[in-house]
């Protein structure tokens, strides 16, 4: 397999995430630039079936971090859920809540003007994930120095405090196979957790294992072993704080899960992405490092990853930050968007299609 850049040059932002989805019904994948400064707005881009992206211009909200997509209102279309991260406490445009965008089917959108009650804190990102099983997307937003919430969405889009408990630096995905949406958190410096949906929204931890090296870095769900239960991936590395390998946690399809044994390379400031990169009917990993190159880690079938030998260094010279995969060309493999710091958001074609 190969990866090969796009030829073409997005404007230098500090995309921090890029969200994928059909924004216009036309059955591509379109993209949501989340621009991380006071004088870049957030922004639509268009896919034209090719790969070739063109911006809608639409001005959505500066200071973009973390990027939702999905049906918030149940009308069929892709909405925006875009947190906004504080760049500073001293300028009076730092300060930026929450937005939540409705789609009218055509990619063009409108901000509904809720007030989440955020304005004063700094959200670094959002997951959107029916946590109280009502049939609609709620929203899990991370901030950064204070607890992470979880609003709830009414299905018409308007969100309300849930005024749920939840640790930071988690994962969501139903660890449990009973159809709700479970934790696995991080404790930094101290190991894992489960915290068990009872299908409500009312979470029990009901699973730990010590580990002193989690610190820093992202996690990532997927049935690596494929035996139809999520596994999940640790990224430990970022530049403060040291260095240590990736390591895969298989489940027993309880949400218990054991170390692999396996060790990646070691992160640093690294965010995982997974997909079935070679098209062989396994999941396979992108790893997005900051402070090193990317990598490709591919699955033999079993759960065991293999490095691809693949080092995709940012052509711009920034710090790359998350990445998102999908089939951006029509030829049915994973293609990779990857956001960037200082620097340009690139855009990676993969040649495992045909």
């Amino acid at each position: 397999m190969s990866l090969e850049t796009s030829p073409q040059t997005f404007p230098p932002a500090e995309t921090f995430q890029v969200g994928l989805g059909d924004l216009d019904g036309d059955g591509d994948l379109d993209a949501v630039f989340a621009n991380n400064t006071a004088f870049d707005s957030s922004q639509v881009w268009l896919n034209d079936g090719t790969g070739k992206f063109t911006d809608s211009g639409q001005e959505l909200t500066p200071q973009g971090h973390g990027v939702g997509l999905g049906d918030l209102d149940g009308d069929g279309d892709l909405d925006l859920f875009i947190t906004c991260a504080t760049l500073g406490a001293a300028a009076p445009y730092s300060k930026k809540p929450s937005k939540v965008y409705l789609n009218d089917g055509q990619g063009v959108f409108q901000d509904t003007g809720q007030d989440l009650g955020d304005t004063e804190l700094s959200g670094n990102g959002v997951n959107l994930i029916d946590v109280d099983g009502d049939g609609d997307l709620d929203a899990y937003v991370v901030y950064y120095e204070v607890a992470d919430k979880i609003y709830l969405n009414d299905g018409q889009a308007q969100f309300t405090d849930g005024e749920i408990a939840i640790p930071e630096n988690v994962v969501w995905g139903d660890l449990d196979s009973d159809g709700d949406v479970d934790i696995f958190s991080k404790d930094l410096e101290q190991g894992y957790r489960v915290l068990l949906n009872d299908g409500a929204g009312r979470f029990a931890s009901t699973w730990d294992m010590v580990d002193s090296q989690a610190i820093d870095g992202g996690l990532a769900l997927g049935d690596l072993d494929g035996d139809g239960d999520l596994d999940v991936l640790v990224a430990k590395g970022v530049r403060s704080g040291g260095s240590y390998p990736t390591t895969l946690l298989l489940n027993d399809g309880a949400g218990r899960f054991s170390d692999s044994g396996q060790s990646l390379n070691p992160t640093m400031g690294a965010d995982l992405a997974i997909g079935d990169i070679d098209r062989d009917g396994d999941l396979d990993v992108f790893v997005s490092n900051a402070f090193a190159p990317n990598e490709v880690w591919l699955n033999d079938g079993t759960g065991h990853l293999i490095d691809s030998g693949l080092r995709l260094k940012s052509l711009s010279g920034g710090l790359t930050v998350k990445a998102s995969l999908g089939d951006l060309d029509a030829d049915d493999d994973l293609d990779v968007f990857v956001g960037c710091f200082s620097g340009r958001t690139e855009l990676w074609f993969n040649g495992s299609g045909g």
